[in-house]
């Protein structure tokens, strides 16, 4: 559970510098570039800690895996966090952990408790609550594009990792982790090589500060949020793994109002509130 909540933690502040670095870089250049860093910094991992045979199925499913999760998941994430913002999109995102348990309960035949299912309830009922303040005034059309961009987003890392839970059954949390980085990495790279998009998407990181700040970004997601969600889901069920790694709302609540300057409302206050019972509930199932 600590490496759960802590990828949670590790997620809120990523996303409070993604968004400010996505006012200047486009969602899918962030991807492939963010996977990039990502694939160097777990390779220079792996040297030290080993690299281990892996099963062709396993190896496979992880591969899909990073594919959903990283080369459409991510783009869709980063696409919806510049009309959402961050403590909106995150909580649009626990919409995830609804599909994740039905997925859980099908494919892996996991049984959470009644009490972990209030909990998730709990949770998801705080996105309502939420999100309603997006949809009014002249935001409503930049909201619902949001949105629908998040719940792809929700849908591809939902599905991914149900299957990374399959191919994390023979191999250790890290290199499952480098493996999926690498896929989805591989899978922009050749997408903006066939559409001719790679020189566009480099041109604003000749910019030095923003390298530097960017590879700050990846650091914290990559060990933060990938590897410590990996680490969880390996040693505890899918379902109750993904939504303690799905409490940044609880972290992300006031760094937004600190560095993004958003304003604190009742309604994210109250939603908030209720994503803390539920977690609570969670934790004592």
């Amino acid at each position: 559970m600590g490496a759960a909540l802590g990828s949670a933690a590790s997620w809120a502040v990523g996303s409070i510098l993604f968004k400010q670095l996505g006012e200047q870089i486009s969602p899918l250049a962030m991807t492939l570039a963010k996977g990039g860093v990502s694939v160097v910094l777990l390779g220079a991992t792996l040297i030290f800690t080993g690299y281990n045979g892996i099963q062709q199925q396993a190896l496979l499913l992880l591969i899909f895996s990073g594919l959903l999760g990283i080369s459409l998941g991510d783009s869709f994430f980063f696409e919806a966090l510049q009309d959402l913002g961050p403590h909106a999109l995150v909580l649009l995102l626990m919409v995830g952990e609804v599909l994740t348990v039905i997925l859980a309960v099908v494919f892996l035949g996991e049984t959470p408790t009644l009490l972990a299912w209030l909990g998730i309830f709990l949770v998801v009922l705080g996105i309502a609550v939420v999100l309603s303040a997006k949809l009014s005034g002249e935001k409503q059309a930049s909201g619902w594009k949001g949105i629908a961009f998040g719940l792809l987003s929700v849908l591809c890392m939902s599905v991914s990792m149900i299957v990374a839970k399959k191919g994390l059954e023979s191999v250790s949390a890290i290199q499952a982790t480098f493996i999926r980085m690498l896929s989805g990495t591989t899978g922009m790279l050749l997408f903006g090589t066939f559409t001719q998009r790679l020189g566009r998407w480099m041109i604003p990181f000749r910019d030095p500060k923003l390298i530097y700040f960017f590879l700050l970004s990846v650091s914290i997601v990559t060990f933060g949020g990938f590897w410590l969600s990996l680490v969880a889901i390996k040693y505890v069920d899918v379902a109750i793994a993904n939504t303690l790694s799905s409490t940044e709302p609880l972290f992300i609540l006031p760094l937004a109002a600190i560095f993004l300057k958003e304003k604190i409302v009742f309604r994210s206050v109250l939603g908030t509130v209720m994503t803390l019972i539920g977690i609570v509930f969670l934790c004592i199932s």
